[in-house]
């Protein structure tokens, strides 16, 4: 610092400030003359250009010089008092800074005002760093309510899921291969996305990357050897932290492997199911029962289930686990359910307690049902969906019903269909429900089987698909349905355009980030209204948090009108005896 250096060298450096005002008090502050500083600016106004227009790193030191100093000009450069709409430019960093430099000064009203004016995440950080007594006492009522509202969020939780939320309607990605799979992490930032390679006259090897849903940005993370694959038999599971594949081979034996964060083999070649999220990782249906990907594991772990055993009925294993069984999982609420046959049940991940157990009765005798899906609609709600033929008979039809149930009470088949799904149950019945991905693809493929999405899906952003070989094809719906994936083959076995819809989780984006202090009385009804669009819990309470800031700080100037309702929870789905709404 200047103040540390012989006279002759500061006054040298005296002499190299800039010219212009505003270049000069900030010069003035970097090197330790704060008394000249004031004399040149002593309403900070000067600094506050300087500091505007300088780059991020010189800012940074500027803080770091005025609050050494213990200087309370750091507070009238960051952001003044008639200059409020630079909020709108600040970083994180800045506004952590400033938030703490006003409660260090111990200036609440300022303090309570910023916290009026940022972005909803921001906004709650300022608001966690009023004192209790601070956040109830000084202003309106309504305000004084807000503020301790806000103090009770997570400012770094919120950021985090504003963060991930994608900023584009329509991701787009090229990939290189063919058979192209994917599967959302369970946050729903980022996309797993796995395709095979043909080389020497097979499909001898296989990539993954992860495309971040926030940026776009494709990372690869993975490309190695398929072994004997049967076509149309991988999968792909995105646990967040762990990425794992299953990959089958001609005989109908399967391999675990998790390829992120490490490569590792779980299981040598065994019959299993496919793969669902669990709690924890993930859970697969093996011969006796079930088998676990616990995390960091090296092996899977074995539960057994007796009624297994008992209802093969010496047919070939690998046999049932392809064509009359399957199972599904709710993470949040620890429940696995399966179907064995004509049997199904639902048991919690720990201990296996078996939770319900209903036979599936087939409404009509002479018709044969196979491969079944099933999706979790909530703790005490079950979708089944399952393709029924007569024997000998054309193609096969779809069947779908509605079971809920409870852990001590009789399970009822509440509604049933025969036909599409989106015939009797529109996209919009199924909002909000975090659906399996197998019984998904049955819902938005043309007939449940050819793997083709229907062209009238609400979430496609556009119309037609790339030019290519074929149409759409389903990939994985995000969790809590806010996104759709799609992947269109545009040159056979080598190039393939992956497609991530998401109609309205941009949107939500966009205002969650925008500072209360550029609101107006009209974002409260396009709050309410997206509210009712958006499936993701955390958005909705996050959007419910919005509107709450927004009607706090308009007032009487919000036009009511009927407005959109909120959308029906996840119980609605469950129409009714016998399949009446």
């Amino acid at each position: 610092m200047a103040a540390e250096l012989p006279e002759t060298d500061v006054q040298e450096l005296l002499a190299a400030a800039p010219q212009e005002p505003a270049d000069a008090a900030a010069y003035l502050a970097l090197i330790g003359q704060s008394a000249q500083s004031r004399a040149l600016d002593p309403d900070g106004s000067l600094l506050a250009l300087a500091y505007r227009a300088a780059p991020t790193d010189v800012r940074e030191r500027l803080r770091t010089v005025m609050a050494a100093d213990g200087d309370t000009d750091v507070i009238r450069v960051v952001v003044t008092g008639d200059q409020r709409d630079r909020i709108a430019e600040m970083s994180y960093a800045e506004l952590d800074y400033l938030g703490h430099q006003l409660a260090e000064h111990r200036l609440w009203d300022e303090l309570r005002r910023l916290a009026r004016d940022l972005p909803l995440a921001k906004a709650v950080a300022a608001a966690g760093l009023l004192p209790e007594r601070e956040r109830t006492s000084g202003g309106a009522d309504d305000a004084v309510g807000l503020l301790d509202t806000l103090a009770q969020r997570s400012g770094g939780q919120l950021r985090a899921m504003v963060e991930r939320l994608p900023q584009d309607r329509l991701i787009t990605r090229r990939t290189r291969g063919a058979r192209a799979q994917a599967s959302f992490s369970p946050c729903a930032s980022e996309l797993a996305l796995k395709y095979s390679i043909w080389k020497w006259g097979k499909y001898s090897e296989f990539a993954m990357e992860t495309l971040s849903i926030s940026t776009g940005a494709a990372t690869p993370r993975f490309i190695g050897k398929s072994g004997e694959v049967a076509f149309g038999n991988e999968s792909i599971l995105h646990l967040g932290d762990e990425i794992i594949v299953r990959m089958r081979d001609t005989a109908r034996l399967c391999r675990i492997i998790r390829v992120l964060p490490d490569q590792h083999i779980l299981c040598s070649s065994s019959e299993l199911s496919d793969m669902r999220r669990s709690s924890r990782g993930a859970v697969l249906l093996h011969p006796a029962g079930l088998a676990f990907v616990d995390p960091g594991a090296d092996q899977l772990r074995y539960e057994k289930f007796p009624r297994f055993s008992e209802n093969q009925g010496g047919s070939r294993i690998s046999a049932w686990l392809d064509s009359s069984s399957t199972l599904t999982t709710l993470p949040e609420s620890r429940l696995i359910a399966f179907i064995n046959r004509s049997e199904w049940h639902v048991v919690s991940e720990s201990g296996m307690e078996i939770i319900q157990t209903a036979q599936v009765s087939d409404t009509h005798a002479d018709k044969v049902a196979f491969s079944p899906a099933l999706s979790l609609l909530s703790p005490h709600s079950l979708a089944l969906h399952r393709f029924v033929t007569h024997p000998g008979k054309g193609e096969a039809e779809q069947h779908s019903e509605i079971w809920e149930f409870t852990p001590k009470g009789t399970p009822r088949r509440t509604a049933e269909h025969e036909g599409a799904v989106l015939d009797r149950w529109p996209p919009e019945k199924w909002q909000g429900l975090a659906l399996d991905n197998s019984f998904a693809a049955r819902i938005l493929t043309e007939n449940g089987r050819n793997g083709y999405v229907r062209h009238d899906l609400p979430w496609l952003q556009r119309q037609v698909s790339p030019h290519g070989y074929g149409r759409r094809e389903f990939l994985a719906l995000s969790p809590w349905g806010d996104m759709l994936a799609t992947n269109t083959v545009l040159e056979w076995d080598k190039l393939n355009v992956c497609e991530v819809h998401s109609p309205h989780l941009p949107s939500a984006r966009e205002l969650l980030e925008q500072p209360l202090l550029h609101s107006g009385p009209q974002d409260v009804l396009r709050v309410r209204e997206l509210r009712t669009k958006v499936g993701d819990p955390a958005v909705r309470d996050a959007l419910d948090l919005l509107a709450t800031c927004l009607e706090e700080r308009f007032g009487q100037d919000i036009t009511l009108g009927s407005g959109p309702r909120t959308a029906g929870g996840t119980t609605d789905i469950a129409l009714g005896e016998n399949g009446e709404g």
